[in-house]
Formats: structure tokens, C-alpha cells, sequence
């Protein structure tokens, strides 16, 4: 391995882990502050703020498909290195998000004031308050789609020690300020309002200061007048758009699909299933953000060996990283369940279980997509793509109509997940260098090999008493169980060697 190599690996391994401390403590502060939120504002407020966040949100969908695509083509340019010019794609970018920004401000003081004033479920008194967490969440928001580009920078540079540090900085900040709410007198869901848009608005400007700083000459304003350039960032927004569509119906249609045939508790049941699989999938995500820049690089600048080598790797990591908690997990879903709810929604257990094994699945493919997107052919995939999962709801609706159990649904997003991997790694082979076999010997097989290896810890079920104590000893068992596995099973001698430097450098 050469030295360089070994640099990058160190910092997709050091920006994980940064990665990972930022979303830990943001999850834990997010649950705390949700609670004193929902104190300090009643439901009512609570809900009308809900209400026209979304409103926002539902008319920022561009802006946030857009992300993705900046991302992707300003780290494809920093690839190329000196045949690259970033500063021509950052400012054609900037020109497409301060024209998405122009059109939120026109839809949404045009639709949203007339949604609030005659659609929405709002008593009258409360009109003024929320038209004024409209205009406070459209100028924040506008401050988020500016700061893309910058991002898009950020991350092609592989800082992600700074935005973390901000991004804690300021969740920290949200916590005293939302604390202090709880002790104002005077309008709680304006100051509310006020405090969500100074936390919305503190990361893009730290963005902009730093890029200012870091990166005066990338920067600097130019406008771009080659329409080709703009033409082919929006062609390929288009088809990463159509694939984000795609995969929100398949989500929300699940949910409609369910509550034709069932009723509201079993709704909430998916909903806490698809909760728990998210909050785990944040973990894989973290790693998959750190190692995006580098695969992408890589492929850029035609390291055909080090991006195939990344895209082996991370797959496998993804699953392991997945894996461990979700043995202990599957062993103790009831404990876990009703010590977290109390009150627990009938098949909230099953849900969870299945979303969890269609979680697995993705992460076989973790780093597929960055490769994909970088060579331009999102086309063919992003259809097969929304075709796969949006065939999911007829499928799961003839289903139901026969008398299928509810779960059913489930199945059918999972052999929609098959499906799309099996295309992936299919389309992937064709448009790079991609090698089935090598990825089936380096990720696959490595990966069954330690499930097939897990199925004894299945039997701690029978031992199981629904105690904390319990709990403690087969989560402990099966943690331990499992890293022995994947250490003998799923890492190469290679990767053993990695793992025996890294400990023996955290305990010298």
C-alpha cells in the first residue's frame, strides 16, 4: 500500500469517526430538545410550526436534489486535478441556486401566504404568527441553498472536521436557547421561530467565511455564460430528481397503501419500524459521506485500482458497521420496544425486524451510487431505479386484496433492494471497470460468511426474559460474538494487520 494511499484511508477513517461523534451527540441533544420544544410551545404551536416548516421543506425539493449534484460535480473537477477547473463549475452552481433561491421566495410568498390565509387548518388569531414563521424559514432557507456550492467545497476538500465542530457549536447553542424558551414570557412560537432560523442560518455562514477564507480564488465571482454548462448540471439534476420522487412515493405510498387496507395504529407501527432502521442507516451514511470524496477522485482521475478498492471496501464496512447492532437488536426488538414506547403499536416488532434485513441489503451497495454518478450514465440506473420501487405499491396492493399479512409490503421493498443491487452491480460492470466476481469474493461472500456464522446467537431467544439484565448479557454475547467473526471471517490479512496497528497505537 502505497503512502499516499495509506493518507487517504486515514482520513476517510479519521472524517468517519468525526462524523460519527457529531451524529451521536446530535441525536441525543435532538431527542432531549424535542421533548423541552414541545413543553415550551404546546401541541397547537408545535403543529403550526410543523405545518409550515413543511410547507418550506415540500417547496425546497429542488434545492435539496440539487446537493448531491453540486456535490458530485465540483469533487469530480478537484479529481481531475490540473485538467479540472472548479472554479467554473462552483459559480455555474452559484448561478443555479441563487435563481432556485429567487423562485422559493416568489412560490413561497405567492403559494405559501395563500395556503396559510385560505387552505390550512389555522385559527385566525394565529394567521399573523404564522405568515411570520413563513418569511423566517423562506430567508433561512435561502441561506441553505446558497451555502450548497460552498459545501459542495467543503466536502470535495475533505473538511469535515469544521462543519462538525460548527454543526455540534450550534446544536449546543440550539439547546440553551430552546432551554431558555421554556422561561419567555412573551410570543414562544415567534421567538421559537427566531431561534430555529439563527441555527439554520449559523453553518451556511460559516461556510462562506471559511471558503472566503480557504479557498479566496475558487471563490471569486464569474459568471459563467456557457449555457452548455448550466444545460448539463440541470439534465442531470433532472434524473437524480426523478429517482428522489421516485423514492418518497414508494415511502409515502407504503404508508397510504397500509392504511387503505389496515388502520391508523398499524401506520404508526411502520412509521416506528422505518424510525429505527433510519436512525441506524445514519451510521452507514456517515461513512458512506467520508469516503463519497475519495471514490470520486479517484475514478476521476482514472485510479481505476484504488476506486474499485474503495468501493469493496466501503460496501463491506457498511454492512459490518450495520450488522453489529442490528444482531442485538433483532435478539431484543421487544425489550427494546417497550422500554423506548412503552405502549407499543401491534407489528411494530415485525416492521422493524424487515427494515432492518432490507437495511442489510442496501448496505451491500454503499458507495455504488457515487460511482454511478460519477461517470455522467445516471440515466438507465435511475429509471430501473423508480421503476423497481414504485412497482413495490401495485405489487403490495393485488397483494393485500388476495389476503396477504400486513408485512407483505416489507418483502416487496426488499426484493425491490435485490433487484436494484443485482442491476447495479450489472450496470456498473458495463460503464467502468467494475469486476462481479472480484466484488462478490471481496464483499458478498465475506459478508454471508459472518450472517451464516451469527445464526447460533439466535438461540440466546430462548434465554431471553425480557429483563435488563438480559438484555445486557445476550447484547454483550452476541457484540463480542460477532466482532470475533468479522475480525476471522470478514477481514482479509490485510485488514487484520490494520486492526492490530490501530489497537496497539490506542493502547501504547
Amino acid at each position: 500500500m502505497s503512502n499516499q494511499t495509506s493518507d487517504n484511508n486515514k482520513r476517510i477513517a479519521k472524517n468517519t469517526a468525526v462524523l460519527y461523534v457529531k451524529l451521536i451527540l446530535s441525536v441525543i441533544i435532538g431527542l432531549y430538545t424535542s421533548r423541552v420544544i414541545l413543553q415550551a410551545l404546546g401541541a397547537s404551536d408545535y403543529g403550526l410550526y410543523t405545518i409550515v416548516g413543511g410547507i418550506v421543506s415540500m417547496m425546497n425539493f429542488l434545492g435539496v436534489t440539487m446537493m448531491s449534484v453540486t456535490y458530485r460535480y465540483i469533487v469530480v473537477e478537484f479529481g481531475k486535478g490540473e485538467e479540472g477547473d472548479p472554479r467554473k463549475v462552483f459559480n455555474t452552481s452559484l448561478v443555479i441556486h441563487i435563481a432556485l433561491v429567487l423562485l422559493l421566495l416568489i412560490v413561497g410568498e405567492t403559494f405559501g401566504v395563500y395556503f396559510i390565509r385560505n387552505i390550512a387548518n389555522i385559527d385566525t388569531s394565529k394567521i399573523s404568527d404564522a405568515l411570520f414563521v413563513l418569511h423566517l424559514s423562506l430567508a433561512a432557507t435561502s441561506f441553505v441553498i446558497l451555502s450548497v456550492p460552498f459545501n459542495g467545497l467543503i466536502v470535495a476538500r475533505e473538511k469535515f472536521v469544521f462543519t462538525s465542530v460548527v454543526e455540534i457549536g450550534r446544536t449546543l447553542l440550539k439547546l440553551g436557547m430552546v432551554i431558555a424558551l421554556a422561561y419567555y414570557c412573551g410570543n414562544r412560537l415567534r421567538m421559537f421561530a427566531i431561534i430555529m432560523a439563527i441555527f439554520n442560518i449559523i453553518l451556511p455562514v460559516s461556510m462562506y467565511i471559511y471558503c472566503f477564507i480557504k479557498d479566496r480564488e475558487i471563490v471569486r465571482w464569474q459568471f459563467n455564460k456557457k449555457r452548455s454548462d448550466y444545460s448539463g448540471i440541470l439534465g442531470y439534476a433532472f434524473w437524480i430528481m426523478i429517482g428522489a420522487v421516485a423514492s418518497m412515493g414508494q415511502n409515502q405510498g407504503s404508508n397510504m397503501i397500509i392504511n387503505l387496507f389496515f388502520n391508523t395504529v398499524v401506520n404508526a407501527a411502520f412509521g416506528i419500524g422505518f424510525q429505527i432502521n433510519n436512525y441506524l442507516m445514519m451510521f452507514v451514511q456517515s461513512l458512506n459521506q467520508a469516503a463519497i470524496p475519495q471514490i470520486m477522485k479517484s475514478q476521476s482521475s482514472h485510479n481505476t485500482e484504488r476506486s474499485l478498492s474503495l468501493i469493496y471496501g466501503i460496501a463491506k464496512i457498511a454492512f459490518f458497521i450495520m450488522l453489529i447492532p442490528v444482531v442485538p437488536l433483532i435478539l431484543n426488538m421487544d425489550f427494546v420496544l417497550k422500554a423506548w414506547l412503552k405502549d407499543v403499536p401491534q407489528y411494530t416488532d415485525v416492521f422493524a425486524i424487515l427494515l432492518l434485513v432490507g437495511g442489510l441489503i442496501k448496505c451491500l451497495g454503499a458507495g455504488f451510487d457515487s460511482s454511478i454518478q460519477t461517470t455522467g450514465k445516471i440515466r438507465s440506473f435511475q429509471i430501473f431505479y423508480s421503476v423497481a420501487y414504485l412497482m413495490v405499491l401495485p405489487a403490495a396492493y393485488f397483494l393485500f386484496v388476495v389476503g396477504f399479512p400486513v408485512y407483505t409490503i416489507i418483502i416487496c421493498t426488499i426484493l425491490a433492494s435485490v433487484a436494484v443491487l443485482v442491476f447495479q452491480v450489472r450496470y456498473l460492470s458495463r460503464i467502468t471497470e467494475f469486476e462481479p466476481m472480484c466484488y462478490l469474493q471481496h464483499t458478498v461472500f465475506p459478508c454471508l460468511a459472518v450472517v451464516v456464522c451469527s445464526l447460533p446467537l439466535f438461540l440466546l431467544k430462548l434465554f431471553i426474559t425480557g429483563t435488563v439484565v438480559s438484555f445486557l448479557m445476550s447484547s454483550v454475547i452476541s457484540l463480542v460474538w460477532i466482532l470475533c467473526l468479522i475480525y476471522m471471517i470478514g477481514c482479509t490479512n490485510e485488514e487484520r494487520y490494520i486492526v492490530k496497528q490501530s489497537i496497539n497505537r490506542i493502547f501504547k
